[in-house]
């Protein structure tokens, strides 16, 4: 092996001549100018530079040749993915890696006004383009690189010159929370008010401002315009009225609510709670309404609910409703209703011949949780449910639904063993079904490591 050593070499050289072999390296590779930058930003003594009062630090340089070293790295492939709609996974990551590397330096507050400007300029080429997915990224560096006024207000300028809700709401939460511009916050805020949350915004702000008055007109003027979510709105206004007590306005909201048919059995489960431990006649009504303009109805759930609450007289009058509703539309939530009925026959019949669809086939046909529940009262029937699920997971069958039906061949022999007491017939029964499947060889396989 060669004495020769390159620290011993670098050494002999004087400071030209180390300038001259580091700018070599640069031109010819093009990582070694983002490795020199690195460097000299962790390892120069810039305070030592600047205590020469006619020199200047060459930090804030540093700072901005880095940031678009990490920029150009980024947005070679962002680029790419704005042409595509996307690309691989392990570029995605690079992005986010080179993203967070100048996230990182600008917290170091050292980039200078004129690098800002320019990189913004630059990144908004990529943001504009909108199709790459790091638009929520690079937004989150252009908000962290802000710091003074003229830096805001060029960002809403950059902002303004492309319409969408999204940009708008990017304006206004910077003229309301960095420029301090309430009039230009409330120009804009009023000039977009067509969601609930549009209307929440400004609710927020008012709330901000102490101004409970303003901000309980908006939230009412919300509730009746506004488009789409309105939660926050309806429950800014009932928390303000239920306190109140102030029942004439809590059923103006309820009467809003049906009449717009949004958030209708959110409003009314509201008032059911303010009234349910003080005016049972009003908390029946709004508990009845809930149930009937629920959509997606949890049959089973809303049946116990409405047993315990309601006066038996009330509950005889409407449990047949949700009984016959539960058996048309919710199978699952019919036979647990059954079941707290006392009807377990029924319960039985539905699991041994589920109800079939319009084209004859069971609508629904995982029973096993109820099952668990009757295997010790009816262990033939049960014996006979398990059975038919794990014989169907083997004609046709590959490992995956051997393994299933292996599982469900542990119940039968359970059942056979522990509530049947019928050694002979669990071993009759499994070697029928072992000769019948004897060309399968890999539901063989799993029944023998079972240990069946």
């Amino acid at each position: 092996m060669s004495e020769f050593s390159i620290k011993d070499g670098l050494e002999s050289l004087n400071s030209n001549e180390l300038i001259k072999l580091i700018m070599n390296l640069i031109q010819r590779e093009g990582q070694a100018r983002l490795h020199v930058l690195e460097w000299l930003e962790q390892n120069c003594d810039t305070n030592k530079k600047a205590s020469n009062s006619n020199k200047k630090s060459k930090s804030p340089k540093i700072h901005d040749e880095l940031l678009f070293e990490y920029w150009n790295n980024a947005q070679s492939i962002i680029s790419e993915f704005n042409c595509y709609g996307g690309g691989p996974e392990e570029e995605e990551e690079e992005v986010y890696e080179w993203l967070e590397k100048i996230s990182v330096l600008i917290k170091e507050d050292n980039i200078t006004p004129e690098a800002k400007r320019r990189f913004m300029e630059a990144a908004f080429v990529e943001y504009d383009a909108g199709n790459s997915g790091f638009d929520d990224g690079l937004m989150d560096l252009f908000f962290e690189l802000c710091k003074e006024k003229d830096e805001w207000e060029f960002l809403v300028q950059k902002l303004n010159r492309r319409q969408s809700d999204w940009r708008k709401k990017l304006v206004m939460r910077i003229y309301r929370d960095q420029l301090k511009d309430d009039s230009r916050y409330l120009e804009e805020r009023l000039k977009n008010l067509q969601y609930g949350m549009d209307y929440w915004d400004l609710v927020q702000y008012y709330i901000g401002k102490r101004n409970k008055k303003l901000a309980l007109e908006i939230a009412q003027k919300g509730i009746e315009q506004g488009d789409g979510r309105l939660t926050e709105l309806y429950d800014y206004l009932i928390d303000h009225y239920s306190k109140l007590q102030d029942r004439d306005h809590l059923e103006s909201i309820a009467k809003i609510a049906m009449q717009r048919k949004n958030s209708e059995s959110y409003v009314l489960e509201r008032l059911f709670t303010f009234y349910k431990n003080g005016d049972y006649e009003k908390a029946k009504e709004k508990l009845i309404l809930v149930y009937k303009t629920t959509h997606h109805k949890r049959y089973f759930e809303e049946y116990k609910r409405m047993k315990n609450y309601l006066s038996e007289s009330d509950w005889e009058k409407i449990e047949p409703e949700i009984f016959d509703e539960a058996q048309n539309n919710n199978i699952h939530d019919y036979m647990s209703i059954c079941l707290e009925k006392g009807m377990k026959d029924t319960v039985i019949k539905t699991m041994i011949s589920p109800p079939k669809n319009q084209w004859g086939y069971a609508s629904f046909s995982d029973f096993d949780i109820f099952a668990q529940k009757l295997e010790k009262e009816y262990p033939k029937e049960i014996l006979e449910y398990y059975y038919k699920k794990a014989y169907r997971r083997i004609p046709n069958g590959d490992r995956k639904t051997y393994k299933e039906a292996v599982k469900y061949l542990g119940k039968v022999k359970a059942i056979y063993l522990k509530h049947l007491k019928d050694k002979d017939g669990w071993t009759h029964m499994l070697n029928k079904l072992l000769m019948e499947f004897k060309k399968r060889p890999a539901f063989i396989d799993e029944v023998r490591k079972s240990k069946l």
